[in-house]
């Protein structure tokens, strides 16, 4: 079992600031900067394109984005990062992971939800499907995800509170 805090805030003027523990790996803090580009209507978007620096066990430097589209009851998010070592060529990773949910009431979700780590290295792809049940309470989410992959079955427990112009953050 392994806590993978993540913290980040959304300024004013758009600006988006992110830090991750044990996210790119164990024993390692990363930081995040970039700007939001949103859009709240019928069909709402957020997309926040992302650099950041990786220090502790992994030490590099990433370019992410992060992305969700709202139309009516139905969401796509997506978090996708290219992560670079500064030692260890062989470590760099292309990772992405996406869900596809519906939401048929306030307080609760549910959908298919992928994670993929692409090593270009070794040119080796691992995918991991997965499905999500959430539920919200006014600003918090509570994801449930249950991953399959080929070696390994598993949950992730998430604990969300949003503030910016999603207020249902997953």
């Amino acid at each position: 079992m392994a806590l993978v805090p993540i913290v980040n805030f959304e300024s004013r003027n758009n600006w988006y600031f992110e830090g991750r523990y044990n996210y790119e790996e164990m024993n390692t803090f990363s930081l995040y900067v970039g700007r939001s580009f949103s859009k709240t209507d019928k069909l709402s978007y957020s997309i926040i394109p992302m650099l950041g620096g990786v220090v502790g066990n992994f030490k590099g430097g990433s370019a992410g984005v992060n992305a969700v589209v709202e139309y009516q009851r139905l969401f796509f998010s997506t978090q996708s990062q290219y992560t670079r070592s500064f030692h260890e060529r062989s470590t760099d990773f292309f990772f992405t992971w996406s869900e596809l949910a519906y939401q048929p009431w306030q307080w609760v979700y549910f959908g298919l939800s992928t994670q993929q780590t692409y090593l270009p290295k070794i040119r080796s792809l691992v995918s991991e499907p997965g499905v999500v049940l959430g539920f919200s309470v006014d600003r918090w989410s509570f994801p449930l995800y249950y991953f399959n992959s080929t070696n390994n079955k598993y949950f992730v427990l998430g604990i969300n509170f949003s503030s910016g112009p999603f207020k249902r953050n997953r």
